[in-house]
């Protein structure tokens, strides 16, 4: 038995895999092609893109150091 979140997770997932297929179509199944335009589309929408900047509260755990998100102002 399914239950309606397990429905509605698979029918997002598939809107997604069919997003992707048409896609992937669109530019011949080409994986340059497909980066490009999206390298193309970030350059186009920066307001989109999250950019992080390390903090200078020092590593985390040890390894990797801590990250929040940047203005503009920031930049």
């Amino acid at each position: 038995m399914t239950t309606l979140l397990e429905n509605e997770t698979d029918s997002i997932i598939e809107q997604v895999r069919r997003l992707k297929e048409a896609n992937a179509e669109k530019y011949g199944f080409d994986v340059r092609a497909i980066a490009a335009a999206a390298r193309a589309n970030q350059r186009k929408h920066p307001e989109r893109m999250v950019t992080r900047v390390p903090t200078n509260a020092g590593p985390a755990d040890g390894e990797v150091p801590l990250t929040r998100p940047v203005s503009k102002a920031d930049l």
